[in-house]
């Protein structure tokens, strides 16, 4: 089976009623330039660190943290939450799952996090009184996307949130046949729910050519 890169939103509803396990994911696991490493934690400090983001003391898997609650994985928590879960926590198969964060940055599907309020959109940091640290991550983010995916050359490349989430994306260095797919407005996340869903069944089911007959192109946008 070729490996697979899945990259995509944080939620604004989270859930750390999960606690996490011995195993777990380390930055260090899926960054090894040392430069980007002290960049991400530094950054993760600052914005954390913050009293307006409200850094929850409970330790989940950042997996549980957003599919457990967050409206664009309402379909896999409903039909694929454990078997997904399974293959991300113990690595089953090649397949490994980001979530890009205001806060965080970015986390593996296996990597501890609490809950926290911070967001790339100035619109909704303002309308929210969160921190926005899209300005803040942008110096760092898009060459850690960068730096995981060349670390796997030959394996797919899916990518699914907001505009103000998959530009870190659209400005990285992907392979051709990577595929973008961009929600659009307040009701994006409901409308990416089932694409996500999708995807998450022909990934499971190592069908992703069925999906990708649905979804030519590089890049995807879902309109209102």
């Amino acid at each position: 089976m070729k490996g697979t890169l899945i990259f995509s939103s944080c939620t604004a509803a989270k859930n750390d009623s999960v606690a996490v396990g011995a195993k777990r994911t380390e930055p260090e696991d899926y960054i090894s330039d040392p430069s980007l490493l002290r960049e991400l934690r530094r950054t993760r400090e600052v914005i954390l660190s913050k009293p307006e983001a409200k850094l929850g003391t409970s330790e989940t898997y950042a997996f549980d943290l957003y599919v457990q609650t967050g409206r664009a994985y309402g379909g896999i928590y409903q039909q694929f939450y454990a078997p997904l879960r399974q293959v991300l926590l113990e690595e089953t198969k090649p397949i490994r799952w980001f979530f890009l964060s205001g806060g965080y940055g970015i986390l593996a599907a296996s990597e501890s996090a609490r809950c926290y309020q911070a967001t790339f959109s100035y619109q909704i940091a303002r309308q929210n009184r969160i921190p926005y640290t899209g300005r803040l991550w942008q110096p760092s983010l898009r060459r850690i996307c960068e730096h995981i995916v060349q670390r796997h050359p030959d394996w797919a490349v899916y990518a699914f949130g907001s505009r103000d989430y998959t530009e870190f994306l659209k400005q990285s260095r992907l392979p051709p046949e990577a595929k973008i797919i961009e929600s659009t407005g307040s009701a994006g996340p409901t409308r990416l729910s089932p694409v996500i869903a999708a995807f998450t069944e022909a990934l499971l089911h190592e069908n992703l050519p069925a999906f990708d007959k649905h979804y030519p192109n590089q890049f995807t946008k879902l309109l209102r």
